[in-house]
């Protein structure tokens, strides 16, 4: 059986990587604002679908570097051409702030309340009585 701080902590960690990044739409008019962008969707007025692991954008056109699936030791990408005029939208992955705080916020909280009462527990359990048994000595 698994203990509850594994448990725990898969659980914030599950949060962590599930509540951090989020697709954000860019505006028309930066497409070209950065020459080089990592993590990006874009939809083609066709109707394709690229997920590119990076671009490089010139004020005219883009070229997607698309992660291919082979089953050697080396990754390969496919390249793409394509003029921004066919680009029908365009989504950066990014960190999501908001939520990657709540996350740490939370987390923070759950190991908090869990040192806390582990703290309250005492070493072992055992009860010592003073002289003067459970009330303070004069």
């Amino acid at each position: 059986m698994i203990s509850e701080r594994i448990r725990g902590a898969t659980a914030v960690i599950c949060l962590g990587v599930c509540g951090c990044s989020v697709m954000k739409e860019l505006p028309r008019d930066q497409y070209a604002s950065v020459p080089e962008r990592h993590g990006v969707r874009v939809e083609t007025r066709a109707g394709e679908r690229h997920e590119f692991d990076r671009i490089q954008v010139r004020p005219d056109s883009l070229t997607g570097f698309e992660r291919q699936d082979t089953e050697g030791s080396f990754e390969e990408f496919r390249r793409y051409n394509l003029a921004l005029e066919d680009v029908g939208k365009m989504s950066i992955r990014s960190v999501d702030w908001y939520r990657t705080g709540l996350i740490g916020g939370l987390a923070l909280g759950v190991v908090l309340a869990i040192v806390l009462t582990q703290a309250g527990k005492g070493s072992g359990g055992q009860v010592i009585i003073g002289p003067c048994g459970s009330r303070p000595c004069p």
